[in-house]
């Protein structure tokens, strides 16, 4: 008898959209969230500002930002569980995935067209350069200076290393003169524009970004090459997050909000979408190309 009783309340409980934790799971006394760093981390998380109190307002605990300085550092508190939700690259997202099935894409946003990128749930790696220089095709960058943004970077390495190469036949540390690490896009694209490298491999929606704010103009970057569209960034959970609270979480990322609103609207973003495991699936080949 106690044996059905207990049925019948985990199937009430399930009815009415409550996950049962499971054994051994994390109920966090604090969220701590991380982004992988795409522009200024203080930037990054003033616009987050918004939905941090939401979240913290509908899971009833604090939610804190943690400041991380590589991809690296992101995805090993992913799976360490030192960090419950992370923004993560999609090349991040898989390097996570494949060494913890359990960690979960929930959500990521859809943007405003700009310069370089289409409106829509999609961008693409560039290589951009300076108009200001004498460089007209990828052919023209032989021995010169390229910079890429962090290894763990979906279009500032990965993509570079990999489908560049697949679509031109140029493989770069033989085909540059000189390949550094900027450690971000906006220093990536600063460099470019600096004149302290040649050209640069940067996401798309951060040059739109960099645009936008005023820093510099369509007009002063020059495509030389783009990749196939790429889904943004997946908001990922930690698998030693109880599923309950990831359920609260992909419910405060997907349900419109005031809060919601006014982080679309201070990231140009036109809504967030549903992600999941497919959205990715086709940069694991290659993740494992440079493994």
């Amino acid at each position: 008898m106690k044996l059905i009783v207990r049925v019948l309340i985990v199937m009430l409980l399930s009815g009415a959209g409550w996950a049962i934790a499971e054994p051994g799971c994390k109920q966090p006394e604090v969220l701590h969230f991380a982004t992988i760093p795409k522009k200024s981390l203080v930037q990054q998380y003033q616009e987050f500002e918004p939905l941090r109190l939401e979240l913290q307002r509908v899971l009833g605990i604090p939610v804190q930002t943690v400041s991380v300085h590589s991809y690296q550092a992101v995805i090993e508190g992913v799976l360490s569980g030192a960090v419950d939700l992370a923004e993560l690259g999609p090349a991040a997202y898989i390097q996570t995935k494949s060494r913890d099935p359990g960690v979960q894409a929930l959500a990521a946003y859809s943007f405003k067209g700009g310069a370089f990128t289409p409106e829509g749930s999609y961008y693409h790696s560039l290589l951009l350069t300076g108009t200001g220089v004498n460089i007209k095709s990828i052919h023209d960058l032989e021995h010169r200076s390229v910079a890429l943004t962090d290894p763990g970077s979906t279009s500032g390495a990965l993509i570079p290393m990999t489908e560049f190469k697949r679509e031109t036949g140029v493989v770069l540390a033989d085909y540059v003169g000189k390949l550094i690490y900027a450690g971000s896009h906006d220093r990536a694209i600063e460099a470019v524009l600096s004149g302290a490298v040649d050209a640069a491999f940067v996401s798309s929606r951060r040059a739109d970004d960099y645009i936008g704010r005023g820093e510099a103009a369509s007009s002063d970057l020059r495509e030389l090459w783009r990749s196939r569209p790429i889904h943004y960034d997946p908001f990922t959970v930690s698998s030693h997050l109880c599923p309950e609270v990831q359920a609260r979480i992909r419910q405060v990322l997907l349900t419109p909000s005031s809060a919601r609103r006014v982080l679309l609207e201070t990231k140009g973003a036109v809504g967030m979408q549903s992600v999941s495991d497919e959205d990715y699936r086709w940069l694991e080949p290659l993740v494992r190309q440079l493994d």
